[in-house]
């Protein structure tokens, strides 16, 4: 722990002001002061940081005050962490520190958990935000250079020949020079790479030289994985940004794309491009785990930005409360309103049956949209499956109820029969839905293995 030259009490960086302070008596430093091993090439290779691993599934995270000690585990939700012993850290070059406060951090998941009516309100208890925990994750930032000749391909649509279906290709060639600075990937294992690239980008503008001051107060995890491992992926991101970039941003090239309403071809384009340099990076990230039974759900917000990436499953209760009240509704409206035909009254209830139903797509649509991992998981693509049938189901209905008002079935019994049936299928349909939810929730990042997790604990 960093001493008060003061009062000789703890000092934490302070977030607003981006200055260490005293908890006692207030007084603020700036946190290179305290840097006593930045003069010495040797010394600042590595820094001591002191390490705390978790029982339950084996994650470790380090902090440099020696009296700190986390209430729970990050990634598991087990119940604590055990001190296991000092050790030398490596030093990264520079360091992103928090700019978004913990109040900043819960208004922005609160934010986005309204934006799902159905998310059950555990996930919105002030007690469970409370236990957002500021991270910093290890990164490696990359510097590169674009520098020579480029070729951007564009492909027009097909049009018609004759009896050929043709499409034009035009290669559009020109120099660039330039140099790109702020492009990263996380360097830890016990990092879910979904919540990592959601997360991003992180703006290199707020890099600045690292020193352990603005690490106090808070977490860091222990970055394990090579530069090596990212640096084909990295050339092949920064070839297809550049492509895109030149045609967006060059008025030659994007007024000849627009005007021969060209689509560019990424893969097919070439720019050159090299890496000048990789250097270790710290980035702050709020983290908070919530843990019930066999479920581990997450959230994470951007400590620079507010980017908020999070689980938020439906609540299996509330979306039976919307089936049966969308049931009783229209049971209601039948009973209610006698002067209604019963032909008409299956018309109207295929109409909620179909809004029902594409309510339901949305809903889905928007949970998997929240990452790659989720949108390939083998319960989406199972799901999504039969989401086109659901739909074109509903949408019979629909066709059934207007032929059936056109032609007033003799008995109403047919009708009312009809939206019996409609109500049922909504519901069963509702059910896959909490069936799907339920598996996401149970879903677990690769990266960490989860062993030992059996009671709930928060």
């Amino acid at each position: 722990m960093i001493h008060c030259p003061g009062c000789g009490s703890g000092l934490r960086f302070d977030i607003e002001t981006q200055q260490m302070k005293c908890d006692y008596c207030d007084s603020l430093y700036d946190p290179y002061r305290f840097d006593s091993e930045k003069d010495d090439a040797k010394k600042a290779e590595s820094f001591d940081t002191y390490v705390w691993v978790c029982p339950s599934c084996g994650a470790e995270l380090e902090t440099p005050d020696e009296m700190d000690a986390m209430g729970f585990c990050p990634y598991c939700g087990g119940a604590s962490l055990l001190f296991d012993k000092i050790r030398k850290q490596w030093r990264p070059e520079s360091v992103i520190p928090f700019s978004v406060t913990k109040e900043q951090c819960k208004e922005a998941y609160l934010k986005e958990a309204r934006k799902h009516p159905f998310v059950s309100k555990q996930y919105k208890d002030p007690k469970l935000l409370e236990t957002f925990r500021g991270i910093y994750m290890p990164y490696w930032s990359y510097r590169l250079l674009h520098r020579g000749k480029y070729e951007i391909i564009g492909e027009s649509g097909e049009s018609r020949d004759g009896d050929y279906m043709v499409s034009e290709v035009y290669k559009i060639t020109g120099d660039i020079d330039m140099e790109y600075d702020g492009y990263a990937h996380d360097a830890s294992s016990a990092f879910d790479d979904r919540l990592s690239e959601d997360l991003a980008p992180f703006e290199s503008e707020g890099k600045k030289p690292f020193t352990p001051g603005f690490l106090s107060g808070f977490y860091t995890v222990i970055g394990d994985k090579p530069r090596e491992e990212f640096d084909e992926r990295t050339l092949q991101y920064a070839k297809e940004k550049a492509v895109m970039s030149i045609a967006e941003r060059s008025t030659e090239v994007g007024e000849l794309l627009r005007k021969k309403s060209l689509r560019v071809k990424p893969g097919e384009s070439t720019v050159p491009t090299e890496i000048l340099d990789a250097q270790r990076a710290l980035y702050p990230v709020w983290f908070m785990s919530y843990r019930k039974g066999d479920r581990v759900t997450y959230a994470a917000v951007n400590g620079q930005t507010g980017k908020v990436s999070a689980d938020l499953p439906a609540s299996p209760g509330k979306l039976l409360i919307l089936a049966g009240a969308l049931a009783a509704l229209i049971f209601a409206f039948l009973m209610m309103l006698p002067s209604v035909k019963a032909s008409v009254a299956s018309l109207i209830t295929a109409i909620i049956f179909l809004a029902g139903n594409i309510f339901l797509n949305v809903s889905f649509n928007r949970l998997v949209g929240q990452s790659k991992e989720l949108r390939i998981s083998p319960e989406a693509v199972a799901y999504k499956k039969h989401n086109v049938l659901r739909i074109v189901v509903s949408a019979v209905c629909v066709f059934i109820g207007f032929i059936m008002t056109a032609a007033e079935p003799a008995h109403n019994v047919v009708p009312y029969t009809f939206c019996i049936l409609m109500a049922a299928l909504f519901i069963f349909f509702i059910v896959k839905f909490i069936r799907f939810q339920l598996s996401v929730a149970k879903r677990r990042p690769p990266q960490m293995d989860r062993k030992g997790a059996a009671s709930d604990e928060k």
